[in-house]
């Protein structure tokens, strides 16, 4: 007869090895994302929220922040940064205002469009440079 009090601690064990021996397909195939954003020609400043939004639905995207030069560096998770390999849509993310009245227009400091979408861009394996214009007209 087996001896339950080694089966929890024997199933753990094999657990742990099957995990750690797995090949990583699950990992996202990524690309290091940076650039600087430009509005109406200058240099953005600090604080611009950008969104990398993969074009396939349902799929986790990243985001930026731009420092006081307007230079960004997209972060995908708190431990990875960069964006998925693949098209992806970058849009502007709305600050963070009280939520919108319906029927009556945003507030926004850059015209609405941009919160859809600046531009779309296609990430490679590596290093990635994109460079966002951007205008308040």
């Amino acid at each position: 007869m087996c001896d339950q009090r080694w089966m929890a601690p024997g199933l753990l064990l094999i657990l742990l090895i099957a995990v750690g021996c797995s090949s990583g397909q699950n990992q996202v195939e990524m690309g290091h994302v940076t650039g600087q954003v430009f509005v109406d020609g200058e240099p953005a400043g600090a604080g611009l929220q950008l969104e990398f939004a993969p074009v396939t639905k349902g799929v986790r995207g990243s985001t930026a922040v731009t420092d006081d030069s307007g230079y960004y560096e997209a972060i995908y998770s708190l431990s990875s940064n960069g964006v998925r390999v693949g098209p992806c849509v970058v849009k502007l993310v709305p600050p963070a205002t009280a939520p919108p009245v319906p029927g009556k227009k945003r507030n926004l400091p850059f015209p609405e469009p941009y919160y859809d979408e600046i531009r779309q861009i296609t990430v490679s394996p590596g290093q990635n440079t994109i460079d966002l214009e951007i205008s308040k007209k």
